[in-house]
């Protein structure tokens, strides 16, 4: 081959490495803003609701901000404003996003004059439905979620919870991935501003299964699976607060 085409090759190899580079799934610990489209949520949706968290966090009022995805956003109403809402809450979780997404909207926003005493997030969970994450990378995005949540909230505790089960029956690869990636979690308990709770069994029948009842799709819970969860969460938020009744 001679110089010319040699160097011709290398930079057409170059180009295509360059775009697979580019194009190629962002990683967990990389912060960038919702790209996906879905038929539930557009984009502009996305946009809309990380304003209206900014302009929340702009207030600089909230005791305790809750970080996560569908499963934290998607709270019953009415349990939320008779047990959160009370305690200067405020809930940052939009459906869909992966740990990427909330690192980029930590960064643009959801900060802003809060000082909060207390983080409640769950995380994970998407970046499996949507990139096949292993738990090892699903565990390095939490990681920097929870390690960014700590540095921008510096006088606030952090309650890390474990990715609840999905699918209805046990033994799945996807319950396994939830046990291999609950157990690498746990390890951030190792700061001492952070505790770990996994709540995966509040929503287990004796066999492992999960009733459609407690998650209607086997991933969200439903009304009893949110007044099951609360029962346990609401004390561990509570406490730290001061707030004992």
């Amino acid at each position: 081959m001679n110089a010319k085409k040699l160097i011709c090759t290398l930079n057409v190899t170059g180009l295509l490495l360059l775009a697979g580079s580019v194009f190629a799934d962002p990683l967990s610990t990389e912060p960038v803003p919702r790209t996906k489209q879905f038929s539930w949520m557009s984009l502009s949706n996305w946009y809309e609701w990380h304003a209206a968290d900014v302009a929340l966090a702009e207030q600089g009022q909230a005791r305790v901000v809750f970080l996560g995805d569908s499963i934290t956003q998607g709270w019953d109403h009415e349990l939320w404003e008779q047990h959160f809402a009370p305690l200067g809450a405020v809930n940052f979780a939009i459906g869909g996003d992966l740990t990427q997404n909330m690192l980029w909207r930590l960064d643009h926003g959801n900060v802003e004059k809060l000082d909060p005493e207390l983080v409640v997030l769950m995380a994970g969970v998407n970046n499996y439905l949507h990139h096949q994450a292993t738990p090892e990378d699903t565990f390095l995005g939490v990681k920097a979620v929870v390690d960014r949540a700590l540095d921008y909230y510096p006088n606030a505790n952090l309650i890390l919870q474990g990715i609840l089960p999905f699918g209805e029956q046990p033994n799945t690869p996807e319950r396994h991935w939830v046990k291999a990636t609950n157990s690498l979690l746990q390890q951030l308990e190792n700061n001492p501003r952070v505790v770990y709770y996994d709540f995966g069994d509040l929503f287990l029948e004796d066999d492992g299964r999960i009733s459609a009842e407690v998650m209607g799709d086997f991933l969200h819970p439903g009304r009893k699976g949110y007044e099951t969860w609360i029962e346990q969460l609401l004390f561990l938020v509570k406490s730290p607060l001061g707030e004992t009744k």
